[in-house]
């Protein structure tokens, strides 16, 4: 999946002591910040994802009934079918059903950031904090009109959104502030209904419109526009730079923090349709296919099995994993040989999502399953690709291991 589970172990978990600190607390205490950080945002997004998967199921059956089952042009848009008048009988009713689904699905995405914001609130300042949350994690995608004098007349005007950015601060803002208010306020128990149902539900989500439209939209909107100007005059080189980036990160722990903040950076960006998360979803995919590859391909390619009968097995999951949109199948080849598969596989990634991008492949939605295929722009780039990147993984470990069999390093049962 686009966010998955942590699996390899990239480093220790004790720390260092700083000069500063002989008891080594101060490095302490920054790992348990880090820690509580990460811990709040991974909730955040456990209860996003589902939402982004539901829209996105939805979503990618919308349109595989047009541009699979009725064989429409990727040119043509589904209301584009319906005015057409091409389409009588059951194919206008599939048509009006994909539409419909087109819209819900969609619709969906629009609620996977209130989702976060809420539910990261959720975790820092409990059930209290929840609303507040959603709210601002609301206003982060739909900011709040504010009126202003054009022309000598005021009208409302909306400002640029803060997006995932401000969704991040305004949830751990509002989820520390109902801490606080939790603990200071002290009230009899026969009002304590009172204080968690309406007074600091009320005093939170206040807080939350008032620094959502005053501060936290205004300066993250700046920043937003400044990322996308950046972005659009870095050009084709800006783009490439950040796949090479993106899919490097996302492949090399597998499921680990360095993939995991890659994730958290990627996923901020296509939520706010600021750049596509094609590298990465190739990427998740890629090292699975070509490790799982390796294993079918070996015996053609060099004339022999270069694996044991255990891992031909596994590669076959992996294989199947791949098109799940999974990447544990590639564990078992990375801690065997984790010198040389992890930069292989790494590099492999970096060609097929570089291909990919170069040759016009676009997706927006977080997912690498096989289900989320028909949400792609360009789908040929796509699969080009994720079929080099895939085969110059699997090839390169045929021919190593090839090589270590020859040399009497590698033992095959």
């Amino acid at each position: 999946m686009a966010i998955h589970k942590k699996i390899i172990n990239t480093g220790h978990n004790s720390t260092l002591e700083s000069p500063a600190s002989p008891s080594g607390s101060t490095g302490k205490g920054e790992s348990r910040a880090w820690k509580e950080f990460s811990k709040h945002i991974m909730t955040g997004i456990s209860y996003m994802i589902p939402v982004l998967i539901m829209g996105g199921l939805i979503g990618a059956l919308s349109q595989i009934i047009p541009y699979v089952f009725l064989g429409m042009s990727p040119d043509e848009s589904i209301i584009g079918a319906l005015n057409s008048g091409r389409y009588t009988g059951s194919s206008l009713w599939m048509l009006q059903i994909a539409s419909i689904m087109e819209s819900f699905g969609f619709t969906l995405f629009g609620f996977a950031i209130p989702m976060f914001a809420a539910f990261t609130a959720n975790s820092i300042g409990g059930k209290t904090a929840l609303a507040a949350g959603f709210i601002g994690g609301y206003v982060a995608i739909k900011p709040v009109a504010i009126p202003t004098l054009v022309n000598a007349q005021w009208a409302t005007v909306a400002p640029v959104a803060s997006g995932f950015l401000g969704a991040i601060v305004i949830a751990f803002v509002v989820g520390y502030f109902v801490l606080w208010l939790n603990k200071t306020i002290k009230l009899p128990h026969s009002w304590l209904a009172f204080k968690t149902t309406f007074f600091i539900p009320l005093i939170s989500a206040i807080l939350a419109m008032v620094l959502m439209v005053f501060i936290i939209t205004p300066v993250g909107g700046w920043l937003n526009t400044l990322i996308k100007e950046a972005l659009q005059a870095a050009g084709a080189a800006g783009t490439y730079f950040y796949a090479t980036l993106l899919a490097a990160a996302t492949a090399f722990d597998l499921g680990g923090p360095v993939n995991k903040a890659a994730g958290f950076v990627a996923l901020g960006f296509t939520t706010e349709k600021v750049l596509p998360i094609t590298a990465r979803c190739l990427a998740i995919v890629i090292p699975s296919f070509g490790l799982g590859l390796s294993t079918v391909i070996d015996q053609w390619l060099v004339g022999r099995r270069v694996y044991d009968k255990q891992f031909n097995q596994i590669g076959r999951t992996a294989i199947f994993l791949g098109f799940m949109g999974i990447s544990e199948g590639s564990i078992p080849f990375a801690l065997e040989r984790p010198g040389f598969v992890i930069p292989v596989y790494v590099i492999g990634a970096v060609i097929g999502a570089l291909l990919g991008v170069s040759l016009g492949a676009v997706q927006w939605f977080p997912e690498s399953a096989i289900w989320a295929w028909p949400l792609i722009t360009n789908i040929p780039a796509y699969l080009i690709g994720l079929a080099a990147g895939s085969l110059f993984i699997a090839v390169t470990c045929v021919y190593y291991r090839n090589h270590l069999i020859k040399k009497g390093l590698l033992q095959v049962a």
